[in-house]
């Protein structure tokens, strides 16, 4: 997929540079950097993707992201609607290789912090134990100043090259393979689809979007994605439907008509083709029942 190329604004008195965007939504579209990304979501929820990845997020969501890998988090529709009781928090630090010296990363006592780089490249969702400790880490990092904010800058990412509980996201070969020709068009796809996923969606409607005939956009949709539209479309509608399973009191024949199924017996096979259970075998395995 074609994302939109995001300028970072460079820190004036740190080698790297650390927000806190206390927001009603949010609002990037499908972007990549060429800086390294730490993101810890401290309160909100939505759907998350990068490189071929679609999946849900919630509060302590924490990553980290290597260079040029295309990536959004975007809210649950309710978040667009006003809702004052709805709110993003979000901690985020952005580095380059060389932010604090060139070759600095390749001393011998940084092989760890490589193999991190590495595994950045599909995205490193952290998880377990490891989440409490970085996400307080990350935090101090924010609250600190000079030699002290570099110093726990250093022990963020050890902490993370330590981790002993992580999810590889994407698959491999999406980070650095970035043309930029396209990015208004293929961000166009994407918010239409994700506005829109609980209606039903006709492949010419979205093709016109784009100023492109049917045939055409589905070969433009597989070579920027790697799925069809279909394919993409319902990996949205079942995240969504596995959110539901588990926050919300609704039996699965009302999940199917919400996320934008007409027909339950289409939705049980997608629901099980996508995360290999039945619908009420997933609510099962969280001790829901539906």
């Amino acid at each position: 997929m074609i994302p939109k190329l995001e300028k970072i604004a460079s820190a004036v008195t740190s080698s790297f540079a650390v927000k806190r965007e206390i927001t009603s939504y949010m609002d990037y579209p499908w972007h990549y950097h060429p800086e390294f990304e730490i993101i810890y979501v401290e309160k909100s929820y939505g759907i998350r993707l990068m490189g071929n990845h679609i999946g849900n997020f919630n509060d302590g969501d924490l990553m980290f992201i290597s260079p040029n890998l295309p990536h959004v988090w975007r809210n649950d529709n309710d978040f667009y609607q006003g809702n004052k009781n709805l709110i993003v928090d979000v901690y985020v630090i952005h580095f380059r290789e060389d932010s604090l010296q060139p070759g600095f990363f390749d001393l011998p006592e940084f092989n760890h912090i490589r193999d991190l780089f590495v595994r950045g490249q599909q995205g490193v969702l952290i998880k377990g134990k490891n989440r409490k400790i970085i996400s307080k880490l990350i935090k101090e990092v924010y609250y600190s100043t000079g030699i002290e904010r570099l110093i726990l800058f250093l022990r963020t990412i050890e902490a993370f090259a330590n981790a002993e509980k992580y999810e590889l996201l994407s698959s491999p070969g999406y980070a650095n393979s970035i043309n930029n020709t396209d990015s208004e068009r293929i961000n166009k796809v994407m918010d239409y689809f994700m506005k829109n996923y609980k209606q039903e969606i006709k492949l010419d409607e979205v093709a016109k979007l784009v100023n492109l005939n049917k045939s055409s956009f589905c070969r433009y949709f597989k070579s920027r994605t790697h799925k069809t539209y279909s394919q993409f479309l319902n990996e949205i509608r079942i995240q969504h439907a596995c959110k539901l399973l588990i926050v919300k009191k609704m039996t699965v024949s009302e999940i199917c008509y919400e996320v934008g199924y007409n027909n339950i017996s289409h939705f049980n096979r997608q629901f099980k083709l996508l995360t290999g259970l039945t619908a009420k075998n997933y609510a099962k395995k969280y001790l829901l029942n539906v």
